[in-house]
């Protein structure tokens, strides 16, 4: 391994633990709980339903309905982290195909709007609290 290759391994390695670090820093509270709204991909829609939950580490799960690839009932969430402005997660639907998100929450912590990718497809998320 060359020098170059491995200040790469070490910062890819540091950045992971800084992500890691800043996800436990972050008030996840500010994300927890039932967000739904509607989700569009191309000239498909439905009602979104993530929940989210856990005590230090972030879990949860996805609900698309309207989806037969992704699948109707709700899947776990095998990722989740929230940075204090972003909350990014991976969640596998039925069809085996990972969807990879990153949703921005508004100021004043009750929506999120942003987008995801499936099968190289965005998918657009406009999330709201549930109370």
């Amino acid at each position: 391994m060359n020098r170059r290759h491995f200040a790469m391994v070490l910062t890819t390695m540091g950045f992971g633990a800084l992500l890691a670090a800043s996800t436990r820093a972050a008030d996840a509270a500010a994300v927890r709980g039932t967000w739904t709204g509607p989700w569009y991909l191309g000239m498909t829609s439905g009602i979104a339903r993530l929940v989210l939950a856990g005590e230090g580490t972030l879990e949860g799960s996805l609900q698309l309905t309207n989806n037969e690839r992704f699948g109707e009932e709700p899947m776990k969430l095998t990722e989740a982290a929230f940075d204090g402005t972003n909350l990014r997660f991976k969640v596998t639907g039925a069809d085996g195909k990972a969807l990879v998100a990153e949703l921005p929450i508004s100021s004043e912590g009750a929506r999120m709007k942003g987008f995801g990718k499936v099968g190289g497809y965005n998918v657009r998320f406009e999330l709201s609290r549930q109370k």
